[in-house]
């Protein structure tokens, strides 16, 4: 029997974003009350929200990872995909926005435009996920939709059409009502020359036509006004993404494609993958590239229910897919889907249980944790366990995590930058089987020495191709690409313990007896002899240095400049225009962080640090080099 649920025809999936403490999870909870999947909206403080379901996002009152709640208005099924709004968990924002049909971001008519919320449109924009923006907390002492419009203008789009007016802003009696039609329609007209012909020709539009023409604008964004915590203008939201976002029909026709874009455990410990399928259909018993479905739970108003098929649009939580990662492709990726483009963790931190006895739980954990999330990446270095990061929040994150899932309290040291190291210089090594010093029945030679920065890993093979073991490998470049490998253990930790990159490594020397050397003697065998080569050769360990992009007010580029300058970014390229100020120039990865946090106040919250890693510089001061 089919125990899927009665579906809608057409499904929205609709993103929630906004800067910490703009009133994003409070405007969720309004539209799930609204929507009618819950009797009552929950409140942060009071921890009762729908979407923040880990504990600690209760106590913090933020968001940390991705959730999904559901309502249905006529004939389409609402998602409502509640994203992160700290820095910190930027790269979760990236995963979630890549589901999207369209998102709200919220902006506070108290505080304004913020710096991450220009970070959150710009990820919007990137991936072309249309947006619409909702001015709240209009009923807050010192509420000014009007002045919070000029900044979303200003900061972010300047085609932006206001669907709401506000009266008695900044008092508990604050509400709004519909932009009259001729207002509205002088607004779209002045971006739509089709319109403004039709207005002249045939007098005032529809409403209708109207909604149609915004519908069409692809540059210009709806703007309205309320307050999620009193549920003023929030039923304005539903109706405006309803009208202005694309939703599926959830057609069953072609090849089976979705997304996982989170993964968890249950209570039993099994793989639970949300996936949003954009064609086809996912069914119990499917077998897919990483795994075969061995259930499914399908998200309906009051949470998510068993089913057993799902088709495109829908979010669908399924069990048995063990070898997916999130990011991962059930089936081929549409064309013009782009990817998620965040960059890895910058900063690492020693992790240490405070019970000793808990340490090699605290490992099992951890590597259990990273195989669920590539925000968490770990790796041993002199016996300690090294947790990369993106910010302390994060670290604080992980650490509440340890300890209410695995019950394991840990001590964590202070964030620093993850370094590489590069060959110094030409390094030579070789173990040949039947030496006294090595125990495995194969032979391999090689020399390692510096590659072009930026290079990565390059392997040449140039030992006799009869010295090689190919009836193990069958061809040249089969027995490279095992090598290949086989380089990334050697390579994890070079002498200072440091990832080695930017490295050419030759092959040679091979050989082995006349039985065949089963390929983990190789690749032991291959790990000793390049780590005996980089210690000969001997590293140069090098610090990421970020290319930093600073947008901020021109009314403050003396004291912005101040603060660049005690951090040596001093601007290798300036434009200015009469309202904003962008400076280009380099500087040190293990200062972005603290000059973001002056440059905030220097530019009076509205400083926008966009930084990505552009190259390694050799630290000041180099480490001893170990010899043995």
């Amino acid at each position: 029997m089919d125990r899927t649920p009665d579906l809608p025809r057409r499904w929205l999936n609709l993103g929630v974003l906004a800067h910490v403490d703009a009133g994003k999870t409070s405007l969720t909870e309004a539209l799930l009350q609204l929507g009618g999947a819950v009797a009552q909206a929950g409140r942060v403080d009071d921890g009762t929200t729908q979407t923040d379901s880990l504990a600690m996002e209760r106590r913090r009152g933020i968001t940390i990872r991705a959730a999904v709640a559901t309502f249905h208005v006529a004939d389409v099924g609402v998602n409502l995909v509640d994203t992160p709004g700290h820095p910190d968990f930027i790269a979760e924002v990236d995963r979630s926005l890549s589901v999207l049909d369209g998102a709200v971001l919220v902006v506070s008519a108290v505080e304004g435009v913020q710096a991450q919320t220009i970070v959150l449109h710009r990820a919007l924009r990137r991936l072309d996920v249309p947006t619409i923006f909702f001015v709240n907390k209009v009923d807050r002492m010192g509420a000014d939709a009007g002045r919070t419009i000029r900044q979303i203008q200003r900061h972010l789009t300047e085609s932006v059409v206001p669907l709401s007016v506000v009266h008695n802003a900044g008092t508990p009696d604050a509400r709004v009502e519909d932009v009259g039609r001729e207002q509205l329609c002088a607004e779209l007209a002045g971006h739509d020359d089709e319109l403004l012909a039709e207005w002249i020709d045939h007098g005032l539009p529809s409403r209708e036509r109207l909604w149609q023409s915004l519908r069409s604008l692809t540059h210009a964004s709806a703007v309205l006004c309320g307050s999620a915590r009193t549920v003023v203008g929030v039923q304005q939201v539903i109706d405006a993404a309803r009208r202005l976002f694309p939703t599926s029909s959830g057609d069953a026709g072609g090849p089976t494609s979705g997304q996982v874009f989170k993964i968890e455990r249950t209570s039993k410990r099994a793989r639970l993958c949300s996936i949003r399928l954009r064609t086809g259909s996912l069914a119990v018993r499917d077998h897919v590239a990483q795994g075969v479905v061995t259930a499914m739970q399908i998200h309906q108003p009051g949470g998510a229910v068993p089913g057993t098929r799902a088709t495109a649009g829908q979010i669908v939580q399924v069990e048995g897919l063990d070898q997916a990662r999130i990011g991962d492709w059930i089936g081929p990726r549409p064309s013009g889907v782009p990817a998620p483009n965040f960059l890895p963790p910058a900063l690492q931190s020693t992790i240490t249980a405070r019970d000793p006895g808990q340490q090699h739980d605290l490992h099992k954990a951890l590597a259990e944790l990273a195989d669920l999330d590539p925000l968490i990446t770990l790796r041993v270095r002199d016996d300690e366990l090294h947790v990369s990061l993106y910010g302390r929040v994060q670290q604080e994150v992980i650490a509440e995590t340890l300890a209410t899932e695995y019950g394991i309290e840990v001590l964590l040291g202070q964030p620093s930058v993850i370094c590489v190291e590069r060959p110094a210089g030409v390094g030579h090594a070789v173990l040949r089987y039947g030496e006294p010093d090595h125990q495995y029945p194969f032979t391999l030679g090689v020399t390692v020495e510096p590659a072009a920065p930026g290079i990565g890993v390059s392997l040449v093979v140039a030992a006799e191709h009869g010295s090689l073991p190919l009836h193990v490998y069958g061809t040249i470049e089969g027995f490279r690409e095992a090598v290949y490998r086989y380089l990334d253990e050697p390579l994890a930790a070079g002498p200072n313990g440091w990832p080695v990159t930017d490295v050419k490594i030759t092959v040679v020397e091979s050989g082995y007896p006349p039985a065949a050397p089963h390929p983990a003697h190789v690749r032991y065998t291959t790990a000793l002899v390049v780590k005996e080569a980089l210690e000969n050769a001997g590293t140069t360990v090098c610090e990421p240095i970020d290319r930093v992009n600073v947008e901020f007010p021109s009314d403050t580029m003396p004291e912005v400049l101040k603060v660049l300058g005690r951090y040596g970014a001093i601007g290798e390229t300036t434009t200015l225009s009469s309202e904003l100020a962008v400076v280009q120039g380099a500087v040190r990865t293990g200062s972005v962080d603290a000059l973001r946090n002056e440059l905030t106040g220097a530019a009076h919250g509205l400083a926008v640090v966009d930084a990505q890693l552009d190259h390694y510089a050799p630290i000041r001061r180099q480490p001893a080099r170990a010899r043995g």
